[in-house]
């Protein structure tokens, strides 16, 4: 693939196991080959699971919606489809994306039950809050990793007492203006773990004044040989003070089951799972 995905809903932030004699080769890899063994993890040919969104105010009042999300890789396209379960006032909501091989930007769609109607999501309202929570439409699509310049801050950082790389992540001259129209994002500090190249700390600034994002990968666990993060977390603050919260809760988590290729489509989408 050639977009580094953050959201395990989506793209399963993960990667098959390896052994440890590769691992003490990684410490000859720099930045960028880091990241593209980041991006091209193994994460299934197909895969299902379901998850909670946890939204949480800044008082700690929560909302909790409860999803169904399949993937499917196909050979010039990865799809992905989160079907929205609960509570009443999302119940029914859709969203779909094509990530696709080549260089072409991905395709998104929202069904909303209210308009009945699919609308397609555009490239500019992709750095918009992913149905109220504090992870954009371009954390659960990816980004595309030619993107950005990559730079290794740090040769070991410990987080949860796994060794890791810190990496900068700034956008290339000449895609700024894109990453900064699709993501909403100025540069980011990503922590990878030597030992299965999971992404399991950020850093992100943002283009709005003085917000700054904290992301946190944990409770991996191997399902099918693939390490997989059973929660994710993003919270916003503003001025150093926490403005809000999002914890995605994984379950039920299943790799390589057939998925049909059928339900990765506009009608399913309307059609809500049966």
């Amino acid at each position: 693939m050639t977009r580094l995905q953050l959201t395990l809903g989506i793209s399963f932030l993960c990667l098959s196991a390896f052994s440890y004699a590769e691992a003490d080769q990684n410490d000859t890899l720099d930045a960028r080959a880091i990241m593209e063994k980041v991006d091209t993890r193994y994460t299934g040919d197909s895969s299902r699971a379901d998850a909670q969104l946890v939204l949480i105010d800044r008082k700690n009042r929560e909302r909790v919606r409860d999803i169904r999300l399949y993937t499917l890789e196909q050979p010039d396209v990865e799809k992905s489809i989160s079907f929205f379960l609960s509570p009443t006032d999302v119940a029914g909501t859709t969203y779909m994306n094509y990530d696709y091989e080549d260089n072409r930007d991905d395709d998104s769609w929202l069904f909303l039950p209210a308009l009945k109607q699919v609308r397609r999501v555009a490239a500019g309202d992709k750095s918009g809050a992913f149905m109220g929570s504090d992870f954009t439409y371009s954390d659960i699509n990816g980004v595309n990793i030619r993107w950005y310049n990559y730079q290794i801050l740090s040769d070991s950082e410990i987080v949860d007492g796994a060794d890791t790389w810190l990496i900068e992540s700034t956008p290339k001259p000449e895609f700024a203006d894109k990453v900064d129209s699709e993501t909403g994002y100025v540069k980011s500090h990503l922590w990878i773990r030597k030992d299965n190249f999971v992404q399991v700390q950020g850093k992100i600034w943002m283009n709005r004044a003085n917000r700054v994002k904290y992301f946190r990968a944990d409770q991996l666990e191997k399902i099918s040989d693939i390490w997989t993060p059973m929660r994710l977390q993003m919270i916003t603050t503003r001025n150093d003070e926490r403005e809000h919260a999002s914890v995605f809760r994984f379950s039920n988590t299943v790799y390589n089951q057939n998925t049909d290729a059928a339900l990765f489509t506009t009608q399913q989408m309307q059609r809500g799972l049966d």
